[in-house]
């Protein structure tokens, strides 16, 4: 063998062994970006848990006439079984009637007639079963009617005093659902743009060592 034919196999083993560190490099920098994918996808559960998202009446608000329900409105789909939801007037009472589950929103009619701060306390199970408790309160200001006013008596006719009660209404809440969430899918993108990012340095690395 002369001094050539050594440095050529020289040579071809440097170039396998340069190959092999480079795949050695790119499989290790694909499970990092494997491993960081898998646990963005994990915790993607968590970030779409349930949460209040409306409640009419709203949170401290103050009325005027009482609201014909109480109203909650979730991210996600709630579940009939294990959602609670109660109002308790100024006396210590239920003001509320029988608890209704429809899609995301749960409701209840409202009872209560006197005024004064009512809690509104909920325990909402959802499809995941993620269990979300909470409470809140509003307050019922009622309206006064005003005194009848007496009219005068005639001989030819008489008229009969009237009572106008003030007028009341209750301001108008919001109540908008919320679509899946979001941020999931990002989550998700930002992990595929990763690993197509890798395999191509990786392949791009090979091909420079060849």
């Amino acid at each position: 063998m002369d001094h050539n034919e050594a440095e050529a196999i020289v040579g071809d083993s440097r170039r396998r062994s340069g190959r092999r560190q480079v795949a050695r490099r790119g499989a290790a920098v694909l499970a990092v970006l494997v491993g960081l994918g898998a646990l963005l996808l994990g915790a993607t559960p968590a970030w779409a848990h349930n949460a209040l998202v409306t409640a009419s009446p709203k949170k401290d608000a103050t009325l005027t006439a009482a609201p014909g329900a109480v109203k909650l409105t979730f991210l996600a789909t709630l579940k009939s079984d294990g959602t609670k939801l109660t109002v308790t007037g100024p006396d210590g009472g239920a003001a509320a009637g029988p608890v209704t589950v429809s899609g995301k929103a749960v409701s209840v009619p409202f009872t209560g007639t006197a005024g004064g701060a009512y809690t509104v306390a909920y325990e909402v199970l959802s499809k995941d079963g993620h269990l979300v408790k909470g409470s809140y309160r509003f307050s019922l200001a009622m309206a006064e009617s005003a005194a009848p006013s007496p009219s005068p008596v005639t001989e030819s006719a008489q008229v009969s005093p009237s009572a106008s009660p003030a007028a009341a209404s209750t301001a108008p809440v919001a109540d908008t659902g919320s679509g899946d969430p979001w941020w999931p899918w990002v989550g998700g993108a930002a992990v595929a743009g990763l690993l197509v990012g890798g395999v191509i340095n990786l392949v791009k690395k090979r091909r420079e060592q060849a």
